[in-house]
């Protein structure tokens, strides 16, 4: 079977993908969206994923994108992983962090990393102070409620690492250059620290410096 995931290594949403790939061993062909040269508007890529948006997936002649419904997909290539878990209930606890970071902690965390790095990377100025102030209100309500949950687990669901993990902590790849205050959240710079140390971190980190596979 082919698989192949069109990404952005740089954005956490497409981070969050390779580093689930890279940690379930994953046979994948690598093959960069490079949104700063608009490649996710191409007729080609627009035929992957409409939204022209990364990061997307192709499995044969299955297309999927939306980064949080590609690595549910992924962790069921290798459930042996424990990544998503077979009891429901579980599974939907593991579900239930990751509409959270749809709903709450993404779009916090957006703001910040919009203002402070995509702006000035793509050539559209420095920061509003207006809106990082209204990012970091934003952060700090959402990492107060996740620091607070980490207090009694040592992962996002409990003792085992699983895609909620992926999901909530990919931004933290941002955390120095965008200066998120994570310096008051002993629990979440904890539970990073976790992540950063997984070899696949370590892997898609090196990633954003990979040329696109052919």
């Amino acid at each position: 079977m082919s698989l192949k995931i069109h990404a952005f290594p740089i954005s956490p949403r497409s981070f969050k993908v390779l580093a689930v790939a890279n940690h379930l061993g994953l046979d994948y062909a690598f093959s960069l969206c490079n949104l700063a040269k608009g490649d996710q508007r191409t007729p080609e890529y627009q035929s992957i994923n409409i939204n022209m948006k990364a990061p997307a997936l192709e499995h044969d002649d299955f297309r999927l994108w939306e980064s949080n419904a590609i690595i549910q997909y992924l962790a069921t290539l290798k459930p042996e992983a424990g990544l998503l878990p077979k009891d429901e209930r579980a599974r939907a606890d593991v579900t239930r962090w990751q509409f959270w970071e749809s709903t709450t902690w993404d779009p916090a965390c957006a703001i910040i990393v919009f203002e402070r790095f995509v702006k000035g990377a793509f050539g559209g100025g420095g920061p509003d102070p207006a809106e990082v102030e209204k990012g970091l209100k934003k952060f700090n309500a959402a990492a107060s409620i996740l620091d607070a949950h980490l207090k009694n687990h040592t992962w996002v669901c409990g003792d085992q690492l699983t895609i909620a993990d992926f999901a909530l902590g990919s931004v933290l790849i941002m955390e120095q250059a965008v200066q998120l205050p994570t310096e008051v959240y002993a629990e979440i710079r904890r539970w990073g620290a976790q992540l950063k140390a997984l070899p696949a971190w370590g892997a898609t980190l090196a990633q954003q410096n990979v040329p696109a596979a052919a």
